[in-house]
């Protein structure tokens, strides 16, 4: 069986906003250990919370999607394993009257 994971546009898209974020902290600390302008804080600040963002939209979005999507797969495939043997059931069952019908 496939495992699910996230597709490749949503890799894409989380590993860009990781980078972002640690660019945003390494632009914002050299700023500030350049320059000595305390406004430079605020790009470590944005920096951090964009890491934040990306672990809460993973946590709270992702996952339970991906939970649910597994679920669901799940679910399907024993709905078809019960009816797979519910016809082998049938099948036997044919062929057991099958066999009392010759004997009588």
């Amino acid at each position: 069986m496939n495992e699910l994971e996230l597709s490749g546009r949503v890799k894409k898209i989380n590993i860009a906003a990781w980078t972002l974020a640690f660019f945003v902290i390494v632009v914002g600390v050299i700023m500030l250990v350049t320059t000595g302008a305390k406004v430079f804080v605020l790009f470590i600040i944005l920096g951090v919370l964009t890491v934040v963002n990306v672990i809460f939209y993973d946590r709270a979005v992702l996952k339970p999607k991906l939970a649910k999507i597994r679920a669901d797969r799940e679910a399907a495939e024993s709905a078809n394993a019960a009816e797979a043997d519910a016809q082998v059931t049938d099948r036997r069952q044919q062929a057991a009257d099958g066999k009392q019908e010759r004997t009588i």
